[in-house]
């Protein structure tokens, strides 16, 4: 016989006469999610510590079942420690900071002003890269420093042929036998006598003559009237060499004094082409981008933060919500800097790809130049933070002058950079923002151009260059610490850092006490 589906219905054990014709409804209380959570991390609590049934179980089992066991005890005691935590500081922290900086960001978005602005910036770094890439591409003629390549009496024959043959390089009747001497193309005598520099700080005595018109070495008249009869015009008693003054510590070299004709015809191509991308990354670097674009863009997009919404009368609206008045300038200059520092990033690094393709190097992509552009990029950023929080507090501090303040400030600024690119020593510049963030790149510069002091006076020692001023001019070894990069590195962020604090600070407090109207 088929068993009945309904055997399990029991009868109830209440008479049906003494059951009441109302049933009494239960008060419902709604529920929180945090009551919520609370009641369940209460019936793992009672389920972790009630003591297990009996049951027959494998021994695998029993020790995989006390570890899992184990597993979510630690995780209830972790929720219940960090829930507090969680629930009243970083969550409403973050629900505020994340609020403002949206509506901060809206509003750049919304206004042509901040699309002119970035858009400026944008079309003043293509037109520098195009002037560039224009010099990169057109190539530099070489220079016969010496004159030896030129035929003076118009007899076919070189005058540095001549000068080894023993012949008149001023007498057209006086050249080598044709016959037994071809005439050599003018070519051959221009950079013939190159830089012999080893890279050894700690050697003074360096340089070779290449072409021996200080030995000469090889030469059919070892004693002609052409050869120097001073050898040895340094005074370091070794003839026909280069006397290096240098630093072994910190690495530079201040002089180079060639004895005569010694390395004095190099490359002048290769040498002019890495002085100018040297002087264009490190000029560049501080005049374009860490202080025009990273003043300018500031000026016009941090000055009005809190201004302008007083100004509309739109800052009684977040006032409105339980947020503080040092939190809304803070998180409003945090939607500045989530504008700001991905542009400049953008800009700094297509900037790095484009000159590291274009720029003289043995490789298709010159990689040792990223160490000076990351140093670029961290100087625009500490600056760009450090001008903002300024301009702002001056906008709050004076609503109606806080724009012409600033662009007085940004006058004194520059006055400060400029006087930071030729006497970084100065200590007026000190107290400006612009050498901070100049001297960090001039610390990151070390890295990416350890000979960069020998490049300058090897410039300087072939004057028709004219490339030496250039580069001595972008570049200053560290000035904080001597021969110590790392330490200057660290104290101008350090320095920059304070700055920020410090005219935070001040907008704050400014904030706090402004009577709205």
């Amino acid at each position: 016989m088929e068993d009945d589906p309904t055997d399990f219905i029991m009868e109830p054990k209440v008479p049906l006469d003494q059951i009441p014709e109302e049933i009494p409804q239960v008060e419902s209380k709604p529920q929180t999610f945090e009551s919520q959570v609370e009641e369940a991390v209460k019936a793992q609590t009672i389920a972790a510590t009630e003591p297990p049934k009996p049951m027959y179980v494998s021994a695998p089992a029993a020790v995989a079942g006390a570890a899992v066991a184990q597993i979510q005890k630690v995780q209830t005691q972790a929720a219940q420690a960090f829930r507090p935590l969680t629930n009243t500081v970083w969550s409403k922290l973050d629900r505020k900071a994340t609020a403002v900086t949206e509506f901060t960001l809206r509003q750049y978005r919304t206004k042509n002003s901040t699309w002119v602005v970035l858009g400026i910036g944008v079309v003043f770094v293509a037109m520098i890269l195009m002037f560039y890439g224009e010099a990169m591409s057109t190539g530099f003629d070489s220079v016969d420093n010496d004159g030896d390549s030129f035929d003076w009496d118009g007899d076919g024959y070189p005058t540095g042929q001549e000068r080894i043959h023993g012949t008149n390089p001023w007498d057209e009747n006086s050249h080598p036998d044709p016959e037994l001497v071809a005439p050599d193309p003018p070519e051959k005598w221009i950079d013939e006598d190159g830089i012999d520099w080893d890279g050894d700080y700690s050697n003074p005595n360096q340089g070779y003559d290449d072409d021996g018109d200080c030995t000469g070495e090889g030469w059919v008249d070892s004693e002609s009237f052409e050869i120097p009869y001073d050898q040895d015009t340094n005074g370091d008693g070794i003839n026909c060499n280069v006397r290096y003054s240098m630093n072994s510590t910190t690495k530079t070299i201040y002089k180079i004094n060639a004895d005569p004709n010694v390395d004095e015809d190099p490359d002048d191509e290769e040498f002019l082409k890495e002085s100018l991308h040297r002087a264009f990354v490190l000029g560049f670097g501080k005049i374009g981008f860490a202080f025009l674009i990273g003043i300018f863009v500031p000026l016009f997009l941090a000055t009005g933060l809190i201004r302008d919404e007083m100004d509309r009368g739109t800052l009684h609206y977040i006032m409105g919500k339980p947020i503080a008045r040092a939190e809304i300038l803070a998180y409003r200059l945090l939607g500045y800097i989530a504008l700001v520092w991905p542009y400049a990033t953008v800009l700094i690094l297509f900037t790095a790809i484009v000159t590291g393709f274009l720029a003289p190097s043995d490789s298709i992509f010159r990689f040792h130049d990223m160490s000076a552009w990351l140093g670029i990029l961290l100087a625009s950023w500490l600056m760009m933070l450090a001008y903002g929080t300024i301009f702002c507090t001056l906008g709050v501090i004076s609503p109606k002058y806080g724009l012409w303040i600033a662009i007085g400030f940004g006058v004194w600024e520059f006055a400060m950079a400029m006087i930071s690119l030729g006497a970084p020593n100065f200590p007026l510049t000190w107290l400006s923002i612009s050498h901070w963030g100049i001297e960090i790149i001039n610390c990151t510069s070390v890295l990416a151009y350890p000979d960069q002091s020998y490049l300058i006076e090897i410039a300087n020692m072939n004057n028709d260059w004219g490339s030496g001023a250039a580069l001595a001019g972008f570049y200053s070894p560290p000035s904080i610490v001597a021969g110590n990069p790392f330490a200057s590195l660290l104290i101008s962020i350090f320095v920059l850092i304070l700055f920020t604090v410090f005219a935070l600070f001040i907008g704050q407090s400014s904030l706090k006490r402004k009577e709205l109207n």
